[in-house]
């Protein structure tokens, strides 16, 4: 029976089925009212912890918990959820107790041995930055809840690291494609709803005004530019499934459809990150050579030039919307108050830096400084400032080592052909993260230091692994 189960749990139904539950429970958001769910959201969630606990009790290779923490990210679709929803519910946190419990029955039934790996240290020095700042200020329970979240990112990466067996690349990549999927039917989810709420009569010229804007075009666990820069993250398994099967046309259908609502969604750096990941799958195919995928390609070029000619108002919109928000005598409007977060406003991350240049004001601030009205902390929409403001001088070099070590660990493992793939991605995620949030931001970070855990686990010393398991 327990084999019979793990069989499932290596298989494709299972992470479907665990990922249509976190979009069942996202889609809540369409269909019960404001005052109720918060609540039926969190007592859903046991949905997906209880099986976490169990998984976790009985089985000592932790890489089938990874699709229940994907979907545990992502499945929160309550916009209005700010400071205050922290005591929202004490349900909400009874799920992360099971969670919890089930990690700590797993440490001490199977004596796992903690080891700090490639990374842990740097993890360890960036958790260090999170929580120092707050030492020096007034106690505050949301304060120090921000400041321990250095310590549940390496919680996180030490647990998988020390907990996954074996070469899980292809796992890894499944649950990537299917979570990718996920996402992007949340921004078909979001269109729907706008076309129900639609009076117009031309639906191609209407097209992308029907995509929600503003706070209707939030998912909820975070904006619309999160949910695009985890596709963007995840467009890695493009690469992987040409790699692995040359002659299906699926990577290059998956690409375009995460690509179409990305386009659709005006999310303007993930525009460009799409467009640059796409680039390096074409380059991919081209030096590869393989004859059935360079159909594959041409029949993709077809379809995408198809697809212009028919939604050609549709294109042009999309074009405009990009580039007339191009004003380089305006660089604050262009990008949306960054300036100001940056460097100009008298809270911004330089300033803040400039009153605590040693260790940073930490993660708890003013309201957000260009809207105070929404309940939430300022975010500077930018890796270097951000961290910067947070952790000051030695937040900006436990960053430094930190990539360094990241590097370090993909550049022992870029022989498999998944990891030189996630490695451009998380590249170009990187690159999006110098203009908004990437590094440490919550799902971004969970997504990144499970993926690193993965790749820690790989073996190094065998040749004849380096091509991972079918999928």
């Amino acid at each position: 029976m327990r084999v019979t189960i793990e069989n499932i749990l290596k298989g494709h139904i299972y992470p479907i089925l665990i990922l249509s539950i976190s979009f069942m429970i996202w889609t809540y958001r369409y269909f019960i009212g404001a005052d109720d769910i918060l609540n039926v959201t969190f007592y859903s969630l046991f949905l997906l912890t209880i099986p976490f606990l169990l998984i976790s009790i009985f089985y000592k290779n932790t890489v089938y918990t990874i699709p229940i923490l994907f979907g545990f990210v992502f499945c929160i679709g309550v916009v209005d959820m700010g400071l205050g929803s922290f005591d929202a519910s004490v349900v909400g946190f009874l799920n992360v107790l099971l969670v919890l419990i089930g990690i700590v029955i797993h440490l001490i039934k199977y004596k796992v041995k903690i080891k700090l790996k490639t990374i842990g240290l740097s993890l360890v020095l960036a958790a260090i930055s999170f929580i120092l700042p707050e030492l020096f200020k007034p106690f505050s329970l949301v304060g120090s809840m921000l400041g321990i979240l250095g310590f549940f990112y390496l919680f996180i990466f030490l647990y998988y690291a020390n907990t996954i067996e074996g070469n899980q690349l292809h796992y890894l990549m499944r649950v990537f494609a299917i979570t990718g999927l996920m996402l992007t039917f949340q921004m078909v989810s979001m269109w729907v709803h706008g076309f129900t709420l639609w009076e117009g009569t031309d639906l191609i010229k209407d097209f992308i005004e029907i995509f929600p804007r503003g706070k209707e075009s939030f998912p909820g666990w975070g904006n619309i530019n999160d949910l695009t820069i985890h596709l963007v993250l995840f467009s890695c398994i493009v690469i992987y499934y040409l790699h692995k099967y040359p002659k299906s046309i699926f990577p290059w259908l998956y690409l375009g459809f995460i690509a179409f609502w990305i386009y659709i969604s005006n999310a303007r750096g993930s525009m460009v990150t799409i467009t640059l990941s796409a680039l390096a799958c074409v380059i991919y195919a081209f030096f590869k050579r393989d004859k059935r995928q360079m159909i594959n390609l041409l029949i993709s070029f077809l379809l995408v030039v198809l697809i212009l000619v028919i939604f050609e108002p549709l294109v042009t919109q999309v074009m405009d919307s990009f580039f007339n928000t191009i004003n380089f005598d305006e660089p604050d409007t262009m990008l949306t108050g960054r300036i100001s977060l940056w460097i100009t406003h008298e809270k911004s991350a330089w300033n803040i830096f400039l009153k605590n240049p040693l260790i940073g004001s930490g993660w708890y601030n003013d309201l957000f400084i260009l809207s105070p009205d929404e309940n939430r902390i300022t975010v500077y929409h930018s890796t270097f400032f951000h961290v910067l403001a947070t952790g000051g001088i030695f937040g900006i070099i436990v960053l430094i080592y930190h990539f360094i070590k990241v590097y370090q660990l993909f550049k022992t493992h870029l022989v498999y052909k998944a990891v030189s793939a996630f490695f451009i991605t998380y590249l170009i995620s990187q690159f999006h993260g110098l203009l908004d949030n990437t590094q440490y931001m919550v799902h971004f970070s969970i997504i990144t230091y499970i993926a690193f855990a993965v790749i820690e686990n790989i073996p190094i010393n065998k040749p004849n692994e380096r091509e991972v398991q079918s999928v």
